[in-house]
């Protein structure tokens, strides 16, 4: 055997042991091994070469990668409930193998994250009531504080119509406008901030953030 041959021989079973017995790369085991055993049991790098070619095992190599990395994408998000961002792995796992060229599946995987990343990022939107607490509390704080008679009607009602005001130029100003950059029908869903994936980032009992729903409805205009 030539000593580039053996080079070759020896790289391509470094790379087989790399996934050998890790149970988060099956797929991507069982290319390597074809690889390894069409070098190991070729007669010079020409033959190989040629099996490699005849049997797309580069692509095959490249999809079994794919469909390791998105298998575990998917059982994480599948974990977390966190349905938008499981759209990807999904929809790429259903496509993968179809895929006839390394560029056709480099592609495909682009813009498939591309589309779903617009979805996340329209989903997290339903963050700005995370970020509206504070100012929520400022508001019933300033609205329900027991003043003497001559401040109550800027205290009590005044200043936190301000950020009521405020808070709705801000929303049609820049929260819109920004969000329908990215879908011009987008219109903010209330139902959304009780699933999972945005309950569980706000520590409050449900009763609770009932009443901050109302109260940033009223700061929104929603």
């Amino acid at each position: 055997m030539e000593k580039r041959h053996q080079e070759y021989l020896e790289y391509y079973q470094a790379r087989l042991k790399k996934y050998e017995h890790n149970p988060l790369y099956p797929h991507s085991q069982q290319s390597q091994e074809a690889l390894y055993q069409s070098i190991a049991s070729s007669k010079n790098l020409e033959e190989w070469g040629q099996k490699v070619e005849n049997q797309q095992l580069d692509l095959k190599s490249a999809i079994a990668l794919v469909k390791d990395k998105e298998t575990a994408r998917k059982k994480f998000y599948q974990d977390l409930n966190e349905q938008i961002r499981l759209h990807a792995p999904v929809k790429i796992l259903e496509i993968v193998d179809s895929v006839k060229t390394e560029a056709e599946l480099i592609n495909t995987v682009n813009k498939i994250e591309g589309e779903v990343n617009i979805e996340i990022t329209l989903d997290l939107f339903t963050h700005a009531i995370i970020d509206d607490l504070m100012m929520l509390e400022e508001i019933e704080v300033h609205q329900t504080a027991e003043v003497p008679e001559e401040w109550k009607k800027e205290i009590n009602h005044d200043y936190p119509q301000e950020l009521i005001n405020q808070g709705r130029k801000d929303w049609v100003e820049m929260v819109e406008p920004n969000a329908r950059q990215w879908d011009p029908q987008w219109k903010f869903n209330l139902d959304l901030i009780w699933e999972e994936r945005h309950r569980r980032l706000i520590p409050f009992q449900d009763e609770v953030l009932k009443k901050r729903v109302d109260q940033f409805k009223t700061y929104r205009g929603l």
